[in-house]
């Protein structure tokens, strides 16, 4: 990897307290694409969902002012890029590429043997990513919309079970927010399936959001996609749904054909030594 050279000071995120951190995080997605702006409370939870490793996420300073940031999850030999900015007055001025560069030497000084991340696909950092050494892996889709399927009820399931089938059928594998690590950090998720109690041919995990049915995760075996949807359908109740980061293939082309549509999309992308 190229050695970096910027002009910045650079400090682990944990030498900062919870209240700063936050300001450096809400300036440096000041003007993004999407909403981003956190409160104390939603910094927590995508830290705790993202498995953030203070000690090895990076704040850079222009003297005493922060200026930008790069959150990294943190799995094993597994990083993961978990946000990341600059602040509105240092951006288009080619820092982004030595201080991605800085996040990856950190990772890799740690022990990382590959660092993920996703972005929009209107992303202006896309080629930064590149000219970093990361590869292009697939393409993740933003799905909302109102189901307009047949309803019908589901199995019950408890959490557990669903978080086992998850793990076992077939699927594309989950991208980190979706990994089995995320789902078990979160106690407030609502089990969907489908199948017998001995034999779960399609799962999900749920969160009711208001006027929202937020899909954290789901998969099934292809013969019981219909009966899936079906079943997510009667738990929304006529809510709007929303899933995040679900893989281009015929699980998404089965949620678009029962009424969902592409809000959004991000790119996934991973380095691995070469």
């Amino acid at each position: 990897m190229n050695t970096t050279d910027h002009p910045f000071t650079r400090a682990a995120a944990s030498t900062l307290g919870a209240e700063a951190l936050l300001a450096v995080w809400n300036e440096a997605y000041r003007g993004y694409f999407v909403p981003f702006q956190f409160d104390a409370a939603m910094l927590q939870r995508h830290m705790l969902l993202g498995s953030i490793d203070l000690d090895r996420s990076c704040v850079w300073f222009d003297g005493s002012t922060p200026m930008a940031v790069a959150l990294a999850g943190v799995r094993g030999e597994r990083a993961w890029l978990g946000g990341w900015g600059i602040a509105p007055d240092w951006r288009g001025k080619r820092h982004s590429l030595p201080l991605v560069r800085d996040f990856m030497q950190v990772q890799v000084a740690a022990g990382a043997r590959e660092i993920a991340l996703e972005a929009l696909e209107q992303n202006w950092a896309l080629r930064t990513y590149e000219q970093a050494g990361f590869a292009y892996t697939r393409r993740l889709l933003v799905l909302e919309g109102r189901l307009n399927c047949a309803t019908r009820p589901g199995q019950n399931a408890s959490p557990d079970t669903a978080l086992t089938a998850l793990a076992t059928l077939p699927r594309a594998p989950a991208c980190w927010q979706r990994d089995i690590a995320a789902l078990r950090a979160q106690a407030d998720l609502q089990p969907v399936c489908v199948g017998s109690a001995n034999a779960i041919t399609g799962a999900a995990l749920i969160r009711i959001d208001g006027d929202w049915l937020r899909v954290i995760d789901i998969a099934s075996s292809p013969d019981a996609t219909d009966a899936l949807l079906a079943a997510l359908a009667g738990a929304a109740d006529g809510r709007q749904v929303r899933l995040v980061n679900e893989p281009e293939g015929t699980l998404a082309e089965a949620l678009c054909a029962a009424g969902l549509a592409i809000a959004n999309a991000q790119r996934e992308m991973a380095w691995r030594p070469g």
